[in-house]
C-alpha cells in the first residue's frame, strides 16, 4: 500500500509532536506506533520485521534529515526519544564508529574480490568467485 507526501507528512508530524509531549523519556517504537493512529496497527508475527516499524524508522531518518524539524530523534535499545546534547553526541560518535566498521569490511571484501584471477607468489591463481 503506497502512502502520498500528504500522509507522510501528518504521520511525521504526529511522530515529532509525540516525542516532544514525551520529554526527555524513552518510548519503545512499539509504543509510538501503537499510540499514533496514522501507523498501521500491528497485530502479530515480529514487530521488527514489520512494515510498521519500517515506516516508523524511515519517519524518524526523514525528520533528522529535515530543516523542518529543529530536534533530532535518536534510538537505542530503550526506544527512541528526541536527543539532549549529551546523548546526541554518544549516539553520533557511535553511529560514525558502526559506520567506520561496516567500511573496513567492505574494503576487505573489495580487497578480496579485486584479487580474482591474480597469481600468489607461489604460483597459484585465486578464484574469488563462483563459476557459473
Amino acid at each position: 500500500m503506497k502512502t502520498t507526501h500528504d500522509e507522510n507528512r501528518a504521520r511525521q508530524e504526529e511522530l515529532y509532536f509525540f516525542l516532544q509531549k514525551r520529554g526527555n523519556r524513552w518510548t519503545r517504537m512499539e509504543q509510538v506506533t501503537d499510540s499514533i493512529k496514522l501507523y498501521p496497527a500491528f497485530f502479530t508475527g515480529n514487530y521488527h520485521n514489520s512494515r510498521t516499524r519500517r515506516l516508523l524508522t524511515r519517519d524518524i531518518e526523514t525528520i533528522n534529515s529535515s530543516d523542518h524539524y529543529s530536534k533530532i530523534i535518536i534510538s537505542g535499545s530503550r526506544g527512541i526519544k528526541l536527543a539532549t546534547s549529551a546523548e546526541f553526541e554518544r549516539f553520533a560518535r557511535s553511529e560514525l564508529q558502526e559506520v567506520f566498521r561496516k567500511l573496513r569490511r567492505v574494503r576487505r571484501i573489495i580487497s578480496k574480490g579485486n584479487h580474482d584471477q591474480q597469481t600468489t607468489l607461489e604460483g597459484e591463481i585465486v578464484d574469488a568467485f563462483m563459476p557459473y
